[in-house]
């Protein structure tokens, strides 16, 4: 039977018309984000109000752990011992480059509310932004939430002022994480704002990044819509445990409680189906000294809190998670440490050569196939490439390589410092 295709001609040029334009549509329903956006493992949040504090955070990152630990009296096989994992893999993270992938200088919730100190961060703010020796840490500024009245000066002030005799290549903001999100139109106003700040500096449409917290029943509950409202700027979603519960009233604040893994899986899924980075909240139990313990007591309850962030990190991962907030040095140590074990050297090469397999049987005009066992096929090749291309942006895996393969663009490589 030959199937008649004239039979059709009259609606095929206008059904191929409508094919197109419900692919365009498609486009606007995704993010356009850099590469080395999804170098957001850790994020290391620091007062602005504490110039000291903030200028470590950004420069010395992890650094401190390793004297912290020293002093404490814990060596490196109990923390190994603690954490399940091998003696080598703690004295790699020790030996590893300790800046934080992500530093958020923050004017909301980690200072006072006070205008002295409102504005001392404002001008700390300015100045680590200006100043401080950020290296590949992405720069993020976060201002008042909108129920203060410093919200808008905030943004306003640090951006433009960060920005004052500089050349537009040369802004040194990446963006700005909106805190305490419940409406689509409070993101569709901030995103107004940055344009216009753009404008104004003459920098790209977009330039400035946005992420936004989900941190009440409300913002949960519209996730999809707060997403559509600010998809073309961005950078991620994140999770902030404290303030949801409290808004709906949990009893405790427990990290793997059934709602707060409903909500970190809704974060997921909406991260993921438009290609932005999903952040954990912060574990608020930080890893410090108790001065009403013995030093052998003070040794246990360290460990115990550092063990409590890794778990946390491990389980926010194995959900999907791409990140974690942090706020001490200690914290961003072993998340950075959990979120690089989860890509473990053995799993990249695998799903290395499962894409150089794949590629090869395209070539040779091969379908579906079997790859050392498994159901290979454009699917399974789709989510190798998606993890390769993650490795890549933490520098997990050969930028060359990525080349080479075709995971990525060499006007990605160069965006990643290649």
């Amino acid at each position: 039977m030959t199937f008649d295709l004239d039979a059709y001609a009259a609606k095929l040029s206008q059904w191929e018309s409508r094919r197109h334009a419900l692919l365009e549509n498609r486009k606007g329903h995704t993010a356009d984000l850099p590469l080395r956006f999804y170098r957001q493992q850790a994020h290391f949040t620091t007062p602005a109000s504490n110039l000291e504090m903030v200028t470590k955070a950004i420069e010395k990152g992890s650094a401190p752990s390793a004297k912290v630990l020293e002093k404490l009296g814990i060596s490196v096989a109990e923390l190994a011992d603690t954490l399940r994992v091998e003696d080598s893999e703690i004295e790699r993270e020790l030996g590893a480059a300790p800046q934080s992938p992500f530093v958020m200088v923050d004017g909301e919730d980690a200072q006072a509310l006070r205008d002295d100190v409102v504005a001392r961060g404002r001008e700390n703010a300015i100045k680590v932004f200006r100043e401080a020796k950020w290296g590949r840490t992405l720069r993020f500024y976060r201002p008042s939430g909108l129920n203060l009245d410093y919200c808008l000066r905030d943004i306003l002030i640090v951006l433009t002022e960060s920005a004052r005799g500089l050349a537009p290549e040369n802004f040194p903001i990446d963006g700005i994480v909106w805190p305490k999100t419940e409406h689509p139109e409070e993101l569709a106003f901030v995103g107004e704002i940055l344009g216009e700040i753009e404008k104004k500096l003459g920098l790209r449409e977009n330039q400035i990044k946005l992420e936004f917290l989900v941190e009440s029943g409300w913002a949960a509950a519209q996730l999809p819509l707060l997403v559509k409202a600010s998809i073309r700027r961005l950078a991620g979603i994140i999770w902030g445990i404290a303030d949801y519960s409290a808004d709906i009233g949990l009893p405790h604040i427990i990290n793997d409680h059934p709602v707060c893994d409903w909500v970190r899986m809704s974060i997921v899924n909406l991260a993921g189906g438009i290609g932005v980075p999903s952040i954990d909240n912060m574990t608020v139990n930080y890893p410090v000294a108790d001065a009403s313990l013995s030093a052998a007591d003070n040794k246990k309850h360290i460990l115990a809190r550092l063990k409590e962030v890794y778990d946390d990190a491990a389980h926010g991962q194995k959900l999907g998670m791409d990140g974690k907030w942090v706020g001490h040095p200690l914290q961003l140590f072993c998340v950075r440490l959990a979120y690089r074990l989860a890509f473990s050297e053995e799993e990249l090469r695998e799903e290395l050569a499962k894409i150089e397999a794949y590629t090869k049987a395209v070539d040779a005009q091969v379908g579906a196939t079997i790859i050392h066992g498994v159901m290979s096929d454009r699917a399974t090749d789709r989510h190798a490439r998606w993890k390769v291309r993650k490795a890549i942006a933490r520098g997990h895996v050969d930028t060359a390589r990525g080349l080479e393969l075709g995971v990525i663009s060499k006007e990605e490589a160069a965006q990643l410092g290649a």
